[in-house]
């Protein structure tokens, strides 16, 4: 009888022991979830969020400011390029002069002319085939980029110039350029 009477000492001590970890536990849930603790991670979010809103607003003042300089470079990037009375002219014997400097042969050549809406400016679009070997294709390309005038390579498509004029293992590169003329 005097070892039941052990045994049930330890089993409700055992039982004490785990209901005391239980409302221990239970009190430190409580405190997690507590909405002080949701309100302090709510205000730090949101003192995030305002720090990132200043920083926007800020940047966009600075942009804001710079506007006007920015207008005004347009204005003078503008004034250096060619007028519309002799830009074709220009372009021409530029595209046939960088041609003849590095062996190449421009055929297809088709021009197209917009008006650039808000602008005093002219777009002309220009699609050539260009044939010659890659070192001549490429010196072209190079050419174009280094030029005062302002060439604006959209994309180029290179395949073997079997139908093309040349010695044999040509290169033809279709390109579509765009570049800009000043409205009289």
């Amino acid at each position: 009888m005097e070892s039941f009477q052990t045994r049930k000492r330890f089993i409700i001590a055992g039982l004490v022991v785990l209901l005391a970890a239980d409302l221990a536990l239970l009190y430190f849930n409580s405190k997690l979830s507590s909405p002080a603790n949701d309100r302090q991670q709510v205000l730090t979010a949101e003192t995030r969020q305002l720090a990132l809103i200043k920083a926007d607003v800020e940047r966009a003042t600075k942009i804001r400011a710079t506007i006007p300089d920015i207008l005004k470079k347009f204005d003078q990037f503008e004034g250096t390029l060619l007028p519309a009375s002799k830009g074709y002219s220009v372009i021409l014997q530029e595209m046939d002069d960088f041609a003849r400097d590095t062996h190449v042969l421009v055929e297809e050549t088709t021009y197209r002319q917009k008006d650039v809406s808000g602008r005093t400016l002219s777009e002309l679009l220009l699609d050539a085939s260009v044939s010659g070997d890659y070192y001549s294709i490429v010196n072209f390309l190079n050419r174009l980029q280094r030029s005062k005038n302002v060439y604006i390579v959209d994309s180029l498509a290179v395949d073997t110039a079997e139908s093309a004029r040349g010695p044999n293992g040509a290169l033809r590169v279709s390109l579509h350029i765009r570049t800009y003329f000043r409205k009289a």
